[in-house]
């Protein structure tokens, strides 16, 4: 599959942002999940998708790209998004995937407003400790 990014601005991560991730599938009545659900941590967001690592294959027995629900914390509010698995790299024990939400513009505004509280808060406090 070809994946061009064209995002106005991503987000990396100084430490990781957990998350908790379950792996959906697609079949003839439905999304479900199959209900297991995964650690992971995110290495870098934008308001389509993000990168994130774990050691678990969600690229196992699936025809066509695996589509995930993530769940995590950015500062105060649980974001939960639907994506789709766009590219896998092998990295360590595990894998970085690149995910990307599609049409979730509520999902978009919450990732940019907390992401924007989370940055002011961590201005505020780059500035206490070097005063």
């Amino acid at each position: 599959m070809f994946f061009k990014r064209q995002e106005g601005f991503r987000f990396a991560f100084d430490e990781p942002i957990q998350a908790k991730v379950k792996k959906l599938i697609n079949n003839q009545s439905g999304v479900k999940n199959d209900g297991e659900i995964f650690e992971a941590s995110i290495l870098d967001i934008s308001p389509h998708g993000i990168k994130m690592f774990a050691e678990a294959n969600f690229n196992e027995n699936v025809s066509q790209a695996p589509l995930v629900e993530v769940q995590f914390v950015l500062d105060s509010s649980e974001i939960v998004g639907v994506g789709e698995i766009v590219w896998t790299k092998e990295f360590g024990q595990g894998k970085q995937y690149g995910i990307i939400f599609h049409d979730q513009s509520s999902l978009e505004d919450l990732i940019i407003s907390e992401l924007k509280v989370r940055r002011k808060k961590e201005i505020a406090q780059a500035k206490l400790t070097n005063s």
